[in-house]
């Protein structure tokens, strides 16, 4: 996908990168970046992605995204806030799935996972609907159940998911959606 189209909607604050150029895959682990991809730095609680720049470039990252510039020269873009930008990003690269099914999430300290369920099977019994879920017990596509790292997923995972379900057909997605995840913009 031409970097372009990637960034469509997506607030940035400068940058280097030849918006022309073709990219293969996103990443925010420098250990997991295939060669071509958009490398995402992201702030956290103890560490910077930042520091991972390098490290990235020489797996073969075609530019990098950061709130600031690298140290080093490289094809670089410019985002306040790179957590928002990955999940704008990530959405665009699967094809917005969101858009296009009802998403319902539920947030609070307890009873997450009660309530998505008993919605996911009121939306199914009542509408008849097609649901997916989302949240710490694991990811429901349909009746494929899928492993849960984490409670609410970091946006890329998330959009992979949605994207996996709205291929198979989903038409409603319900998901645990954590405090923590909520601030990081997941």
């Amino acid at each position: 996908m031409k970097l372009r189209e990637l960034l469509a909607g997506v607030p940035l604050t400068g940058g280097t990168a030849d918006l022309d150029m073709e990219i293969y895959s996103i990443s925010y682990d420098s250990r997991t970046l295939e060669p071509g991809a958009l490398f995402v730095a992201l702030p956290g609680a103890k560490d910077n992605g930042s520091r991972y720049i390098p490290a990235a470039l020489e797996r073969g990252a075609a530019a990098v995204l950061s709130r600031c510039g690298p140290e080093i020269p490289c094809p670089w873009l410019g985002a306040e806030d790179p957590r928002l930008a990955l999940a704008l990003l990530s959405a665009n690269w699967f094809g917005r799935p969101g858009d296009g099914m009802t998403l319902v999430a539920v947030t609070g300290t307890n009873g997450k996972t009660t309530t998505t369920h008993l919605i996911k099977e009121l939306l199914e019994g009542a509408a008849g609907a097609r649901v997916g879920l989302i949240g710490t017990n694991g990811n429901l596509v349909g009746e494929l159940e899928l492993p849960a790292h984490r409670t609410t997923p970091e946006s890329y995972e998330l959009q992979a998911l949605l994207r996996r379900m709205a291929d198979a057909g989903c038409t409603h997605v319900v998901m645990e959606a954590s405090s923590h995840a909520l601030v990081q913009r997941r």
